[in-house]
């Protein structure tokens, strides 16, 4: 399987990152200038609205949808100038009308920037273009425009989180149930129909994406919305239909066997489509819907009885294969496929834990191919983790034999994700999921060695090196983070289980780090944290022989009344959760307050009394009151209702103003606190520069001291040195007689020696002559016995020739007589048949005379 993330290209990672971060730095400048540009067109064009600046502002936002990256738009920490763009755009949409052509350019802009996925979470979450959109729907009649933007809400909408009752909810939900409505109503050509079909379709996909997991949407949905007859008429829109329905719980449809596992057929064909595009929000949407079945009863049973799934999921793979053969090499791309990538491995690890539940579910048929896949994206940034999390699911729940023979014939992917985990860039979940991988593969007969065999003693080290750098006194939850708690108690259950098998080796190891405060207190946090898995694992730690069991628990007595306040926000998002899952007892205890029906008859029967007293057949002056005072209570009420409304769309826009003030604020404070840092950065380096200078000036002030004290010392040693100068001299004087008597016997003994080597040289040169001579004859010799070894070896090869020939003469001569006998015999049998082919012939010839003599003669 080939795939485009970076880990599997040919090339060295400097060599590829490089060109890259210029590209990518090239076009975030490119950017800013556009930005720039946009921003002082549209302040052109709120001083002076006219036409040309209106078209110079149209042509700038043109150029921000063509000409830059959608990556360029994700806004990073401090970034002030992309989040005053979205600010500004987002008052410029404000302002334009419905039909300028100007503002479906800044939809189109809206569009491009979404494709990115941080860029669109921020149009969401912090903009609140959503509300804006919204209102702009309402407004909007052109049919192509609407589609337009029930496509952009669609792709906006998708996992949003709405927290209150927000102003623009009860125009769109509305909206939107009057598009789904109109379709029965739609009649004449065909065009129109499916125009209105489509548009449906988006107005449902939406109201699915506001309501689900959205309480105060799916609320106010239901006070809205005539439930039953909304039910009916979505019952033919497949898998939006069968979402919708879910969502609103068993108790307003009661779905059947047969119509739950369709939802899960059409689910994966659904998950196919989105991975032909890499379309993450979408496939997000629908991989949580299959992971939250556990709160519809009967979807959950759907899936436990549901016998497809190895199908479903070759399917899958067979589209990520076909794919990947398509992709480019774009940031974008690679991010969302990998997040794709990540979705899938999450959906396939739930559907092995729901084998657990029934065997009739199985995915051994497509195990080795999982394996394959999973191999690829092993270490991958953003999916490596679910990837390493199915292949554990594999190893508990799967063909645990094959994959562990998988992974034993090629172990170089455990050797690769081993090498990884000791490196400084690879984060602490990861390194977590892989230590979590070594444990189960330490569980199996076929891998136990080849982790035991890649492992160190060093390693556990490297892994539990962020406790053990802090300090005892400095152990708080800011200088230890969750994640690095995760890592440390997984390495240290990877330790002890180690020790379990090599004792010698690992037990004083084990013995010495639990002495330790730091991972005392790690687990401690463990036991605290509320994970299913970290709380397990620090369990099994718990049963080794030498566990510290009162200074954990010190440790956890300590940490439980000082966290009492932190807890808070883990039981919120608890909370929700036991709300989701008990949505249908929820939506009981409210009927009253939802039922769209109820209020629809209540105000039916309130219109028919008014007809009555309108025609004057209530003849009871008593009660034409009541139902004068009560219409006018209904009108107050009505009033009061409407005032509340625009002063909570005020206060909405207020908030919305001021939601994307806070972020250009951040945007602004982050960029000052980068600042600060870099300037107090440079104030330590001063600093420090200054207490070098300083120490500098000490020492040559030191230096300065002991040279004057040297030079002292010189002076005096200089006087004593020139009295024994004076010495010397005289005695120079002296020794220079002795030197010219010296050298007139030197140049005597000179002369005898010149004579002596003019000898020695003709000698010399005699010898060497003699040399050359003796050479000569030596060599002489030597090609002479070299020429009469060549010729004795020629005259053997000769005669072995010559022995050679006779005996082929002689073989030669028994052949040529036995085929003179054999000639002799042929010529013999050649007369033989020469002799019987006459006889023959004559007989012939008296067989035929006799034939003739025997004919009768013709009469004459």
């Amino acid at each position: 399987t080939t795939t485009i993330s970076n880990h599997q290209n040919g090339d060295s990672p400097m060599q590829t990152i490089l060109p890259q971060q210029q590209q990518q730095d090239a076009a975030l400048a490119q950017c800013i200038g556009y930005v720039r540009e946009f921003s002082s067109q549209a302040a052109a064009y709120h001083l002076h609205k006219s036409e040309e600046t209106l078209l110079h502002l149209q042509r700038s936002i043109a150029l921000l949808s063509t000409k830059v990256p959608s990556h360029c738009y994700a806004a990073a920490p401090g970034n002030l100038e992309l989040a005053k763009f979205f600010v500004e755009l987002h008052a410029l949409m404000s302002a334009l009308d419905g039909d300028s052509d100007t503002l479906w350019a800044c939809v189109t802009l809206l569009q491009h920037c979404s494709r990115n996925l941080e860029a669109r979470a921020d149009i969401v979450q912090k903009y609140c273009f959503v509300p804006l959109l919204s209102y702009l729907l309402q407004r909007t009649t052109r049919p192509e425009r609407r589609l337009r933007l029930l496509l952009l809400l669609q792709d906006l909408t998708y996992g949003i989180h709405i927290g209150w009752e927000e102003p623009y909810l009860v125009v769109l939900l509305e909206h939107l149930v009057d598009v789904v409505h109109s379709v029965e109503d739609a009649d004449g050509d065909a065009n129109t129909s499916d125009v209105d079909n489509s548009h449906a379709q988006l107005a449902l996909s939406i109201l699915v994406n506001l309501c689900y997991k959205n309480f105060v949407v799916l609320f106010l949905f239901l006070r809205s919305v005539n439930i039953s007859s909304f039910s009916r008429r979505i019952q033919h829109y497949g898998l939006l239909a069968y979402k919708m329905l879910i969502i609103l719980s068993e108790d307003v449809h009661c779905f059947e066997p047969r119509e739950l596992h369709t939802f899960l057929r059409t689910a994966f064909a659904g998950m196919e489509d989105c991975l032909k595009q890499w379309h993450v929000p979408q496939l997000r949407h629908i991989v949580d819907f299959l992971l939250d079945a556990q709160c519809h009863a009967g979807l959950q049973r759907a899936m436990l009885s549901h016998t497809h799934f190895c199908d479903d999921i070759e399917r899958l793979l067979n589209q990520i294969e076909a794919r990947q053969h398509m992709d480019d090499a774009s940031e974008d791309t690679r991010k969302q496929q990998q997040l794709c990538m990540q979705l899938i491995f999450q959906l396939i690890s739930h559907i092995l834990q729901l084998s657990a539940d029934n065997e009739a579910i199985s995915l051994d048929a497509i195990t080795p191919r999982l394996y394959e896949l999973l191999a690829d994206w092993l270490e991958s940034e953003l999916c490596g983790v679910a990837a390493i999390e199915l292949l554990i699911a594999l190893l508990s729940l799967g063909n645990r034999a094959s994959v562990a023979q998988l992974i034993a014939r090629e172990p170089a992917n455990v050797v690769k994700l081993i090498g990884s985990t000791e490196r400084a860039d690879t984060k602490p979940g990861q390194v977590t999921a892989i230590l979590r991988l070594l444990l189960t593969l330490l569980g199996s007969g076929k891998t136990e060695k080849l982790v035991l065999s890649k492992i160190s003693d060093s390693y556990f080290d490297k892994i539990l090196a962020a406790p053990l750098a802090l300090l005892p006194q400095m152990l708080s939850a800011h200088t230890l983070a969750p994640s690095e708690v995760e890592k440390s108690i997984f390495g240290l259950l990877l330790l002890i289980s180690f020790a379990s098998i090599a004792k010698k080796a690992y037990w004083d190891k084990c013995c010495a780090l639990l002495e330790l405060p730091q991972l005392q207190y790690a687990l401690a946090r463990a036991m605290l944290s509320g994970n299913e898995q970290l709380v397990s694992a620090a369990l099994q730690i718990a049963q080794f022989e030498h566990f510290p069991k009162a200074a954990v628990a010190k440790f956890v007595a300590s940490i439980g009344s000082s966290s009492s306040n932190a807890q808070a926000a883990p039981g919120s998002s608890a909370e929700q959760a036991e709300q989701w899952r008990n949505l249908s007892a929820i939506l009981k205890s409210h009927r009253t307050f939802i039922d769209k029906e109820l209020a629809q008859r209540v105000n039916a029967l309130i219109d028919s009394i008014g007809d009555t007293l309108r025609r004057n057949e209530l003849h009871s002056a008593p009660v034409s009151q009541v139902i004068e005072l009560y219409n006018h209570r209904i009108d107050s009420l009505n009033c009061a209702a409407h005032n509340m409304q625009q002063r909570l769309e005020q206060a909405s826009v207020q908030l919305c103003n001021s939601t994307q003030l806070t972020n250009v604020q951040n945007a602004e404070l982050q960029r000052f606190q980068t600042k600060n840092f870099e300037l107090l950065i440079s104030q330590e380096r001063l600093q420090t520069q200054c207490k070098d200078l300083k120490a500098q000036a000490a020492q040559l002030k030191a230096n300065l001291s002991d040279l004057l004290k040297r030079w002292s010392e010189t002076s005096e040693q200089l006087q004593a040195n020139e009295r024994r100068l004076s010495v010397k001299q005289s005695e120079i004087v002296e020794l220079q007689r002795d030197c010219e008597e010296l050298r007139q016997n030197l140049s005597a003994k000179s002369d005898e020696l010149s004579k002596l080597e003019t000898l020695s040289k003709d000698n010399s040169t005699r010898i060497e002559k003699l040399k050359k001579t003796v050479h000569a004859f030596e060599q002489d010799i030597k090609d002479k016995v070299r020429t009469i070894e060549e010729r004795t070896n020629d005259l053997s090869k000769t005669q072995k020739a010559l022995e050679e020939q006779r005996e082929a003469r002689k073989k030669s001569e028994d052949l040529v007589s036995v085929l003179e006998t054999q000639l002799q015999e042929k010529k013999e049998q050649i007369d033989n048949l020469e002799m019987e082919q006459k006889e023959t012939e004559d007989l012939r010839k008296t067989i035929m005379s006799l034939m003739e003599s025997k004919k009768p003669k013709r009469k004459a």
